[in-house]
Order: structure tokens, then sequence, then C-alpha cells
């Protein structure tokens, strides 16, 4: 009895090496097919290439073959990556609606393959953010954000800095539909665990101009020049002169100059972020068409009309381009050149404008705005208030 016990449990330990060999074997098998991702990783680096070279026509068209490459030979984690990629490409072409729906092909497939807590499931949140930002979708911007937020934090302190981007992320859009406190306390931390790397890195400085506007909206004046004055300084002494970035440091301090109707100090600043904007491959169309505007107020506070009307339509002219996508801008600029219109006594420059506006309207179902019930002109009256 002793002894054929003894045989069996021979063959079952047999019987145990045979299947774990299988085993083995048939995952080798899988995993090789699985891992053989150069083909793929080509493909999708010359897109990075191209994407990083400001060449979306070339980039768009290897990111569609390295997807291919990826559907064809069952490689998910690196499926998912390109649909990001593509989806980011997206939203700088400002095609969002495409965005959206590459970006979450994205999410569900690291979903799947990485769980919950994982960067990759970060970033695609915070992707589908910046989508649903642009798109004026302020609340499901936010709930990504927040869910971004808390996976860096339950990942350690290993990704402070991914954390701290994504909190100035949040802070861009609260500061948009003004929940300032909230704001404020996103990028003080933001900036409390961006610094502890170094004071000139990019999210410490995304963070420092969003305080400053920050500060502006709160009436802090002196507190919001001191911190855009030391962000020019910085870019300066990182020859970062000519970068959107630094224009819109240039535009902001215009317009806290203007706030205080210190309009000879404002020029210099509005004219060098245009010119910066003009010389640029950029698709920064609505930072460049609000520049132009805020112009052509600095100009309007002048009386200097004429001058005002050239920058308006140049703003205008940049919304043309994707109205859809800049709609809510679109109108609220075009606004502004009407009520100057009707004030130089041009009435039908304003009605051939407002014609335009209609159109729109009716394309998108929504009803006619006569010049009786167009929005009152904005008045913003000067302040030296430092509160």
């Amino acid at each position: 009895m002793i002894g054929l016990t003894t045989n069996m449990i021979k063959i079952n330990k047999q019987i145990l090496y045979i299947y774990y060999f299988i085993i083995i074997f048939i995952f080798s098998i899988n995993y090789s097919y699985a891992s053989d991702n150069s083909k793929w990783l080509s493909i999708n680096k010359k897109g990075m290439q191209e994407y990083k070279e400001r060449d979306f026509i070339n980039a768009e068209k290897y990111y569609l073959k390295a997807i291919t490459e990826a559907r064809k030979s069952n490689l998910g984690p690196e499926l998912s990556a390109t649909l990001n990629n593509l989806g980011l490409l997206k939203i700088e072409v400002l095609q969002f609606k495409e965005a959206e729906v590459l970006i979450n092909e994205s999410l569900k497939i690291r979903l799947q393959h990485y769980g919950l807590n994982h960067r990759y499931v970060a970033q695609s949140y915070n992707n589908l953010a910046r989508v649903y930002e642009s798109s004026l979708k302020m609340s499901e911007s936010i709930d990504l954000y927040i869910k971004a937020i808390e996976i860096y934090e339950n990942l350690g302190d290993r990704y402070n800095m991914l954390l701290a981007r994504t909190l100035v992320n949040l802070s861009t859009v609260q500061l948009k539909i003004e929940e300032l406190d909230i704001a404020q306390m996103n990028l003080i931390r933001a900036l409390a665990l961006s610094n502890k790397y170094s004071e000139d890195n990019s999210v410490s400085l995304s963070a420092m101009q969003n305080l400053a506007a920050l500060l502006t909206q709160k009436g802090n004046f002196v507190e919001a020049e001191e911190i855009y004055l030391n962000l020019i300084k910085i870019g300066k002494n990182n020859n970062k002169e000519n970068s959107v970035s630094f224009a819109r440091v240039l535009n902001n301090l215009a317009v806290l100059y203007k706030k205080q109707c210190k309009y000879d100090l404002a020029y210099p600043y509005i004219s060098k972020a245009i010119n910066i904007w003009k010389n640029l491959s950029s698709s920064d169309y609505s930072n460049f068409a609000a520049a132009f505007h805020n112009q052509g107020e600095l100009y309007k506070a002048q009386g200097k009309y004429i001058l005002a009307i050239e920058s308006f339509k140049n703003g205008i002219g940049l919304l043309d381009i994707s109205i859809d996508d800049f709609y809510e801008q679109y109108i609220e600029q075009s606004y502004s050149l009407i009520n100057l219109y009707l004030k130089m006594g041009k009435k039908e420059e304003s009605k051939n404008l407002l014609d335009t506006i209609n159109n729109i309207r009716s394309d998108r179902g929504e009803t006619n705005i006569t010049l009786e019930n167009l929005p009152d002109e904005i008045y913003e009256e000067c302040s030296s208030s430092n509160i």
C-alpha cells in the first residue's frame, strides 16, 4: 500500500511537471507574440518625431499606421499609447470630437490592462479633461482632473510632478468658472510640490502664471505684477522669449496694466505678445485672438477707434478658422466690434456683422439678435486696487 502511494505521488509529480512546462511553453509563445512590438515602436516613434516638429499631417499618417500595426499584432498597451498620441494631436488641431473618441478608447484599454490605479490611466483622465475643457464642458473636465489627481496621490512621491501639473490644469478650469479660492489652494500646493525640484521648471512656471492671473482677478495687482515680471525675467534667462507661454505672460501683464489705466506700460507688452504669436506656427488661436481683442480694448480706452477696429477684426478673423470650437469667444468679440461700430455711427458695418452672427446662430438653432437687444458694451473702469 505504501509502495502504491509512493508510485502515485511520483506519477502526480510527473503530471504536474508536464502541466508546468506546457503552461510555461504557452506563456512563452504568447509573451513572445505580444511583446514583439518593434515594428509598432518604429512607426510610433516617427509619428512622435513629426509631432514634435509640428508636422501634424505626417504625424497623423504615422500614428494611423502604428494603430493598424498594434491592432494586427494584438498589442493592447501599445495601441492605447498611439490612440492617446493621436488624441493629443487632434486637440492641437482643434478637432475635439475626434480627440474625445480616441482618448476614450485609449482609456478603456488602459483600464482593462492596467487597472484603476496606474499612471497611464491618470494620463488619459488628464488628457480627456483637456478635451472637455476646450469644449467648455467644465464640470466633466473638473471630475476627470480630480480622478487623475487621486491616482497620482495614491502612487506616492514618485509622481509628485505629474500631480502638480494636474493641479495646475485643474486650477485653469477653476479660474474660468471663478472658483478662485479653491484654485488658489491648488496652485499653492502645486508650487510647493514642483519647487522641490527647481524653481524654473515648466510646472512651477505654469503655476506662477495661473496664480498671477488669479491675483489679477482678485484685484491684487501689485502681487500679480511682481509674478509676471519675474516670469518675464526667467523666460529671458532661459531663452524662451519666442514661445507661446512667454507671449501669454506678456499679454496678461498688458491686461493688468490696462486695468490700472497704465496704457503706456501696456502697449509694448501687448504688441510684443502679438508679434510672437504671428511668428510662431501655433494653433493657439484662442489666446492669440484674445490678445488682439485686448489690444483693441486698449486702443478703444484711449479713443483710438480706427486702430481698435483693426485689432478686433484681426482677433475675429483668427476665430473664423474654427467657429464651432470658439463659438462663445467669437460671439463675444464680435459684439465688442458691433458696439464700437455703433459708437462711431457705422450702422451699415454693424448690421453686416450682425447678419453674419445671425447666420451662425440660425445654423445652431438659436434665435436672431437685433441691434435693440444686443448686449451692452462692456466698459471696464480703471482701478489701483491691491486688496
